[in-house]
Formats: structure tokens, C-alpha cells, sequence
């Protein structure tokens, strides 16, 4: 079926609707509101919404498209892209649509799905999941939802959603509409793997529910969405082809696809959605591993060989370079109490970092496999730390996140020298056979440069950040520069410029590395479809 129906709702009066106008006091009172985690800054714009639901949020989409006023979406504004930072017009807020409105067991597929509002935060929904306590569900007035809950705390099972990106702060919509991955993105896909179902407003400030396996394209690659009037738009899906790699580098597409794939990863500029259906996964015990070796390149062999071994199911396969541990050992020695772990061996020149399911009752905890993929690496267990615990799995992963945030103090306090400067991390993936040849081009041109600079990151998807760390705004420059390369050379090895952290506004020249003209304006038609005037998140993906 390729045909759909929008619904709408009784709009809210706008002057209902809780909203700051002017420039001027947004700067001042909501200062916050004006950037994200990418660090860019907005143009001044005239309104910021706070919607409570739908009603008042269709209220606001119809009363900005009378007027064709652009309007930008911002949720926990964790995104490192500048995708919730407007450019002009509208700010809307979601940040009041955080209540879980169900969690309940799918029959056909035996899954327990979490129903949730876009606001809801990663970090909240596994603190809910862990405890099975949902405060929102308790006192529901559907039965339904009510006996589910019981059903599901009756379960002896535990359970989580298992999408993972860095800042867990992330609401589980921005998740969505960006395909967030993570480290466990090694093992169980990104986001939109696990996504069951979405409401989205559209242009015409009404709404699509999309249930996952229900709307298909036509074998031309056509839609066609109806709204309430009979009013219709179809188009045709993009007909490039995806790389076979980690990728939220532009629109989804494929033949005869899933209608909901083609919201997910689109960062908002085909619509807004409200409301998302995820599956979840039973909670197995765990243990962590870092494994040190003598040097970089000794790491990328162990990857690969840890790939490569079919016996070995990771949850996840992760990076420290020899400078990245390099400056953990000096923050170690300057912080011991932040750092909260063992002193880094002095010969364990650069790590990987892993993580596999194992019982902790059994008499002996069974590493063969593991043990004999490092030896033939020229590795070994007795150089490395290992935790099962909840405590220690959570000691590890602090561990991995102290690298981004020293690395932004680091710059921090250069930038109060060169307050244009930042930090350049890359966000590129290539296919398997390529990772060799990629961290070779990393670490040359780093190196050839005289750059400060460290990696670390998911290498089990041969995605590395590369941080480059610039002294000043001539080594700025040249970083830049050096970053297109690189983003050239992923592109030939048929990878993408864009792994986890989208386009937004920020990546449009390394986004026309990798998809021709055609292929951008095949995009582009299908936003002319669903949002003519272009009003939803101006700037985002396609530049202005």
C-alpha cells in the first residue's frame, strides 16, 4: 500500500499557547535556546514556542504556515550539527513532551514495545527500565495500559532499549529523527532498527501515524499522502544508493520502502514527530574488556580479527589511539579522583574496548575463544582491565566519555585566546575492507601536519573520530582542509561523510562530496511535496 491519510486535531487558540516573542528577550531570558552542542549560534528570530501537546502544536504549525514563517524544532538540543539552532522565524520547544503513554507486548512479533512523547530523554527511559517503574502508567486511566504494565512488571525478565548515542540527555525523538547510533550500534544497528511506529505533523499541521510493515512504495517508488480535505501530494522516493556503512548522511531510501524509514534520519525537515513505538531487549549480564596492545596499528589488527571470528558476539568494539590514552594518563595523574580507575599501564600503547554477554554464575566463566583471537594478535588478557559488575560497567564507560570532555576543556581554554576556534572531530565511516587503509590516512596526515590530535571511537564500524585540536586559527584552517580530504577519500572508498551526527547545518559541503546535484534535488522534491513552502527546520540538511 502506498497511499496514507493525515488526521487533524482540534487546534488550541495561539494566544493559548505559551510563547516568548522578540529577539531580544529570547537572548536574554532563554539564552540557552540559541545554540546547541555543535557551539553554532542562531540568527536572531522572532518567537519561541512552548507547546504542552499536539493541539497546541498544530495550533502553532497552522498559524506559522498562514504566515510562512519558518519554524525550527528543538528537543534536548544535544546535537553536534547546529539542526535545533534557527537560522530565522520560529523556535518550537518540545520539551514538555515527555510523558511514557504506554508500554505493552506485541503478539506477533513478541516484543515489549515502550509508546513514548518525543521529549521523553534516553536517560530517563533506562532509568524507567531498569526499576520497571513508570509513574505516568500507574494511575492511566485505560485499562489497557494499565493491565500491560502489570503484565510487563510480572515479566522476570529485565529489559532495555538498545540505541545508546554518547549524551543519553538525547530525547528519545531526536534520536529518531537523526538515526542516533552509538557504541552498541556495533552489534544491534542505530535507531531506526528498533523503531515500531511514529506520529509526525506535518506542514499542514496535521498528523501521519505510521506503523512499522503498513505503507510501502509502489514498485515505481511513489507515495501518496491524502490529507483530511482530500487534498493530495505524491512523490518519488530518491533512487540513489545507500553506502554499506554506518550512515545519517541524507534521506533514506530503498525499493518499495517503508514509509517510516523515510522520517527516521530525516532530521525534521519532512516533519515533526510527537510520538515514537520502540522494541526492547532482554537485559543479559555483561563484561566489559580493555584490552591494551603496543601501538595503533596493533589495535586495527585486533579489530579485524575480533570481527572476524564468528564465535565472538560483541556488543560493542571501540578505540583510545596512543595520544587519546596519552592524555588520559595526564589528566590521571592531574585528577586521580575523576578519572576513577586503575593507572593506565605504561606499555599498553593504545586499546580496544569490548563488551560480551556472559553468565557470572557459572562455575567457570568460558574466554577460550577470546583468548586464542588474542594470541594469534599477539595480545593477551593479562594486559588488560576487565569489569562485570554494574558498577565497573559503568567505571568503564566513564573512562571512554572523559576523552570528548577533556578534549573540549582543552579547547575551552584556547578559545578564550581565539574565540573563533574549535575542535575538529570527524564523523566518517568506510565499508570493512577499508578501515587499514582509512586509519593510515588519519594518522599520516595528522602526523605530516604537525597537528595535536587523538582518536578514539567505534571502530568495530570503522568509524573513528579523528579530533583535531588546533592551537590557533591558522591550524584551524588547515584542519579543515586536511577534514575534506579525509571526507573525500571516505567517499571513494564508498563510505559516508556523515555516521551519527547527521548533516544539520554544518556538513552541507561534505554532504555534496557524496551525493551528486540529481541526487540532492531528488530530495528536495520530496520535501516540495510534503512541505511546499519549506517552512520545517530552514537550513537543515539542504543549506539555505
Amino acid at each position: 500500500m502506498f497511499e496514507i491519510y493525515s488526521h487533524p486535531v482540534e487546534l488550541t487558540p495561539i494566544d493559548a499557547v505559551k510563547c516568548i516573542k522578540g529577539y531580544g528577550q529570547i537572548k536574554s531570558e532563554y539564552s540557552a535556546y540559541l545554540s546547541d552542542e555543535s557551539k553554532i549560534s542562531s540568527q536572531p528570530f522572532d518567537c519561541l514556542f512552548f507547546p504542552r501537546n499536539e493541539h497546541e502544536l498544530a495550533a502553532v504549525i497552522a498559524e506559522m504556515a498562514a504566515q510562512k514563517i519558518p519554524i525550527t524544532v528543538a528537543g534536548a538540543r544535544t546535537g553536534l550539527v547546529g539542526g535545533s539552532v534557527p537560522p530565522e522565524g520560529a523556535l518550537v520547544s518540545l520539551e514538555h513532551f515527555d510523558v511514557v503513554e504506554a508500554i505493552y507486548r506485541n503478539p506477533f512479533s513478541e516484543e515489549w514495545l515502550v509508546r513514548a512523547q518525543t521529549g521523553v530523554s534516553l536517560k530517563a527511559l533506562d532509568g524507567m527500565l531498569r526499576i520497571k517503574k513508570f509513574p505516568s502508567l500507574e494511575q492511566s486511566p485505560d485499562e489497557f495500559v494499565r493491565s500491560e504494565l502489570a503484565r510487563f512488571k510480572d515479566d522476570t525478565n529485565s529489559y532495555f532499549y538498545p540505541p545508546d548515542p554518547t549524551e543519553m540527555s538525547a530525547s528519545l525523538g531526536g534520536s529518531v529523527v537523526t538515526n542516533a547510533s552509538g557504541a552498541r550500534t556495533y552489534r544491534f544497528g542505530p535507531t531506526r532498527a528498533w523503531v515500531r511506529g511514529i506520529r509526525v505533523f506535518l506542514a499542514n499541521s496535521e498528523y501521519l501515524d505510521i506503523p512499522r510493515g503498513k505503507y510501502f512504495a509502489s514498485p515505481t517508488g511513489k507515495f501518496a499522502v491524502y490529507d483530511s480535505n482530500g487534498g493530495a501530494c505524491s512523490f518519488s522516493i530518491p533512487d540513489y544508493r545507500l553506502p554499506k556503512t554506518k550512515s545519517t548522511s541524507g534521506i533514506f531510501t530503498a525499493p518499495q520502502m517503508d514509509l517510516i524509514d523515510l522520517f527516521i534520519g530525516s532530521e525534521g525537515v519532512f516533519g515533526i514527530v510527537t510520538r515514537v513505538d520502540v522494541a526492547l531487549v532482554k537485559r543479559e549480564e555483561k563484561i566489559s574488556i580493555v584490552q591494551f596492545v603496543d601501538s595503533d596499528e596493533h589495535a586495527v589488527e585486533l579489530t579485524i580479527a575480533l570481527r572476524e571470528n564468528p564465535r565472538l558476539q560483541l556488543d560493542f568494539l571501540e578505540f583510545y589511539s596512543e595520544n587519546a590514552l596519552n592524555l588520559l594518563r595526564e589528566r590521571q595523574v592531574r585528577e586521580p579522583s575523576t578519572v576513577g580507575m586503575p593507572a593506565l599501564p605504561q606499555e599498553g600503547r593504545s586499546a580496544v574496548f569490548f563488551e560480551m554477554s556472559f553468565n557470572s554464575h557459572a562455575e567457570k566463566v568460558e574466554m577460550t575463544d577470546l583468548e586464542e583471537t588474542l594470541q594469534k594478535c599477539g595480545a593477551s588478557l593479562e594486559l588488560s582491565w576487565v569489569g562485570y559488575e554494574a558498577r565497573e560497567l559503568d567505571r568503564f564507560k566513564v573512562f571512554r566519555h572523559l576523552i570528548p570532555e577533556t578534549v573540549n576543556e582543552i579547547i575551552a581554554e584556547r578559545k578564550k585566546i581565539y574565540p573563533g576556534l574549535h575542535k575538529l572531530g570527524t564523523d566518517l565511516a568506510v565499508p570493512d575492507e577499508h578501515l587499514r587503509e582509512m586509519w593510515q590516512l588519519y594518522r599520516e596526515g595528522c602526523q605530516a601536519a604537525g597537528f595535536e590530535w587523538l582518536a578514539f571511537g567505534h571502530i568495530g564500524n570503522n568509524h573513528l573520530h579523528i579530533n583535531i585540536l588546533p592551537r590557533n586559527l591558522e591550524e584551524q584552517e588547515k584542519a579543515l582542509e586536511l577534514y575534506a580530504n579525509f571526507a573525500q577519500k571516505a567517499v571513494e572508498f564508498g563510505g559516508a561523510v556523515s555516521a551519527e551526527h547527521g548533516v544539520g547545518k554544518i556538513k552541507e559541503k561534505f554532504f555534496r562530496l557524496m551525493f551528486t546535484e540529481d541526487q540532492i534535488k531528488q530530495m528536495k522534491q520530496v520535501k516540495a511535496a510534503l512541505d511546499p513552502d519549506g517552512i520545517l527546520n530552514p537550513g537543515d540538511i539542504f543549506g539555505s
